[in-house]
């Protein structure tokens, strides 16, 4: 079953870039060998899913390889040279000695472009067949999980084949070692008679790809797997988790315990609450993937889907002003909270595009009802701490907070979370350290002079 997401809150988790340049989560990931496993990569990155059988499958993969130093060695360059004789437009050579023994000799006399791509293509299908072959025998002495088992298992019946035996069992190191026949008994082997099953080792290879290299990020950049947990209860439980995308991302745990469903987040300006929120909703989003994270440990039950509102923008064409499309983003989270069993949700710096009276008031009003929701998790921010006041009667909400502290009246952060309700109000220290009025002292003074003259 698919994970429900939208593209506002693949949007705000920064999954893939939007602009030239911009750094990814996806590039994060995005380090296989061939481009076949690039694309196999991308579309899994596109599909969470909410099955915990999928998901355990998944992990159970990624470990094998991470434990492991069984790897496949992939030639990228012979890989995209196979996928483009794959694509070649010259119809299959016949598999009998007539046929070959002409096709050779023509290509002698005069050489022929497509034949040339043939053979070369053949050459790198033997060698990458091989490869795999090695790397079956390398897994041997290893409990496979099952489901890689049987990608290795189609890859044996594929080349237990009588047509690939004795080129395997001696594979060529170069074109020139190929005979007339091999070329052409191999080509119509893997274009006519196994064309699907061919396409489905290659497959496997990509899904291979995928798998050493989420097993390699594990190791090279302390990624762990999540543990998924069965319980009538959502739980979430991370500890030091990260955004990667950071130069020095500063580590953060939280834990939603057994009696709270919301957590609420003050803090001033910069001091790590929009980080925090896009760490939490990626932490549950790569869990749903099956992925490593970027976490020291990671505990959650499978959920429904993740719902964020982090980069509001205003939705100009419908004619909408920014609080409209708040407003309109609130009452579609609620309608899904009201068809789905389990969601996270997360909101950060809610009502931002009114006045203080009106933020205060819905505020106080949405976060009071959410807190009396079971079997969903809200993380909600605000600037507005006077709403916290009027929420410390309800044990459901979890207060946590982001804090500076002011070195020479300028705000030093730590980016860590505490517990409790941040009352640190340091915008006008900010101003005035930025001289601002001394500026516009300036310009009022400078006015004033030039009246006089």
């Amino acid at each position: 079953m698919l994970f429900d997401i939208d593209k506002q809150t693949i949007k705000d988790l920064g999954l893939f870039e939007e602009r030239t340049k911009e750094k990814s989560i996806f590039s994060v990931y995005n380090r296989t060998a061939t481009k076949g496993g690039q694309e196999k990569m991308h579309k899994l990155f596109r599909t969470p899913v909410s099955d915990l059988e999928s998901l355990q499958c998944r992990k159970k993969e990624i470990k094998f390889f991470f434990k492991h130093d069984c790897v496949l060695k992939l030639r990228a360059r012979h890989i995209d040279y196979i996928e483009h004789y794959l694509t070649n437009d010259r119809f299959p050579l016949r598999a009998n000695i007539i046929d070959a023994t002409y096709d050779g000799l023509i290509n002698k006399i005069s050489a022929d472009g497509d034949y040339w791509i043939i053979s070369n293509g053949i050459l790198h299908t033997i060698r990458l067949l091989f490869d795999l072959e090695l790397f079956i025998k390398e897994t041997k002495t290893f409990k496979l999980p099952a489901t890689l088992a049987e990608d290795l298992d189609r890859i044996k019946s594929f080349t237990a084949s009588k047509t690939l035996k004795n080129s395997l069992s001696d594979p060529p190191e170069d074109i020139k070692d190929l005979t007339f026949s091999q070329i052409n008994n191999i080509d119509h082997f893997i274009r006519v008679t196994k064309k699907d099953d061919f396409r489905e080792i290659l497959n496997i290879v990509y899904k291979i790809d995928v798998l050493q290299t989420l097993g390699h990020i594990m190791k090279s950049d302390g990624f762990t797997l999540p543990k998924y947990v069965r319980k009538s209860q959502p739980l979430f439980e991370v500890t030091d988790a990260f955004y990667p995308i950071l130069i020095a991302p500063v580590p953060n745990s939280f834990t939603f315990n057994r009696n709270s469903s919301l957590c609420f987040i003050t803090g001033p300006n910069m001091a790590g609450k929009s980080t925090f929120l896009k760490t939490m909703g990626l932490m549950i989003y790569l869990a749903h993937l099956g992925f490593p994270v970027p976490a020291r440990k990671m505990k959650t039950t499978v959920f429904e889907g993740l719902f964020t509102t982090i980069n509001l923008a205003d939705n100009l064409n419908l004619g909408y002003s920014h609080f409209y499309s708040e407003v309109q983003r609130v009452k579609d989270i609620v309608v899904k909270i009201n068809t789905e069993r389990n969601l996270i949700v997360i909101f950060d710096e809610l009502f931002r595009g009114t006045n203080v009276k009106d933020a205060y008031d819905a505020s106080l009003m949405i976060i009071s009802a959410l807190a009396k929701i079971r079997n969903n998790f809200f993380f909600i921010s605000t600037h507005l701490l006077e709403v916290a006041e009027n929420l410390e009667h309800e044990n459901s909400i979890q207060f946590k907070c982001f804090e500076s502290e002011l070195v020479d009246q300028t705000p030093v952060y730590d980016f860590k979370l505490k517990d409790g309700v941040s009352k640190e109000r340091i915008g006008m220290t900010i101003i005035k350290r930025e001289n601002i009025i001394g500026l516009l002292d300036q310009i009022i003074e400078k006015q004033k002079l030039e009246q006089i003259l």
